[in-house]
């Protein structure tokens, strides 16, 4: 390591970058839990990449011991991209002198599934996940549905749609459970309670009037919904939801694991936090948090959330401090990204 970085001043100066008091919090911040509420335009991403080299800088981590998180493989491309950069432009990394017998780290940047797909390919043994299950393709998703329609036996009567927009219906509920680790038995059983609880109940509009109908309906996919997963099993087969919740079980019921991927993974960057489902977050929070004060920082704006559609709760992002505390109990530091600077130096 070719730099030593102890003064953030010496950082700004390096990287070329005027940091604001805000950024330089958030950068030169110790190796422990934090979140950052990053506004649109508040440079969250040259952000992480000037914290990691800080802490790489700074002797507090090795570059292979980062780990980032993010939702899209161009995503996960541009972050790894800009830390790598960074690192050479500090000075801390120097792609010209290579020793082949140790070569130099790099930081492992991908995407959320990619990570869950490689914990269940490293770990998944035990839960008693064989290593010959594959990842279903879009395409094959949409096959496999439409056949265990066409197959059930039925009959259906509340379900009036045609075959494809059937197909996303029972896809689209199959994923939500997932993101959110509700089983078909829990759901099925609360549209029991909620059928029989209306039941002779005078509704008062025609919203209201409509539920019944709809949960009939809701009921008759579950039931499809559970064909759907049998098919899968049967096929060893996996979609993105899938890995997902197997991985938070995983994580939630293996502690052992988490004690390897901290040890293996030092600092841990988690981007778009906001976006992050329910299954994504006991599966981060079972690795990562539980009291035991890793570095872990997430990134994320409420205002930005997108994928709300598939499970993703904001509450993730406005919940972090108490999922990822102190190892002494203590809530996570919170910190906020409010100037945009889209318009001026980053």
């Amino acid at each position: 390591m070719s730099v030593h970085l102890s003064d953030p001043e010496q950082l700004k100066e390096l990287l070329g970058i005027p940091f604001t008091p805000e950024q330089t919090a958030c950068i030169t911040a110790p190796p422990a839990p934090q979140v950052i509420v990053a506004g649109a335009g508040s440079g969250k991403t040259t952000v992480m990449a000037a914290r990691v080299v800080w802490l790489v800088g700074s002797g507090q981590v090795a570059p292979e011991q980062v780990l980032g998180l993010t939702f899209t493989n161009k995503a996960a491309g541009e972050l790894a991209e800009r830390v790598r950069k960074a690192l050479v432009r500090a000075g801390v990394t120097d792609p010209d002198v290579i020793d082949p017998d140790h070569p130099p780290g790099e930081p492992r940047i991908s995407t959320y599934h990619a990570f869950a797909g490689r914990l269940l390919t490293d770990h998944g043994l035990r839960i008693g996940l064989e290593p010959t299950a594959r990842l279903l393709a879009d395409a094959t998703r949409f096959q496999l549905a439409a056949r265990v329609l066409r197959e059930a036996p039925g009959p259906y009567p509340a379900l009036t749609k045609t075959l494809p927009a059937l197909v996303s219906d029972l896809l689209a509920l199959d994923a939500e459970l997932a993101e959110h680790l509700v089983g078909t038995g829990r759901l099925g059983a609360y549209d029991s309670e909620l059928l029989r609880a209306l039941d002779g109940a005078r509704l008062s509009n025609a919203e209201l009037r409509k539920v019944p109908e709809t949960v009939a309906a809701r009921r008759e996919l579950l039931d499809l919904v559970g064909r759907y997963r049998a098919a899968k099993r049967a096929r060893d087969l996996l979609d993105f939801g899938d890995q997902i919740a197997l991985s938070a079980e995983l994580a939630s019921t293996r502690p052992e694991v988490g004690t390897i991927l901290r040890d293996e993974f030092r600092v841990v960057l988690l981007d778009e936090y906001q976006d992050t489902s329910v299954a994504q977050r006991l599966l981060l929070s079972g690795l990562f948090g539980g009291g035991t004060g890793h570095a872990v920082t997430a990134v994320g704006d409420p205002c930005q959330a997108i994928y709300g559609w598939r499970g993703a709760s904001v509450a993730n992002l406005d919940d972090f401090p108490e999922h990822f505390p102190y190892a002494d109990g203590r809530p996570a530091a919170r910190f906020s990204l409010s100037e945009n600077r889209r318009s001026g130096g980053r």
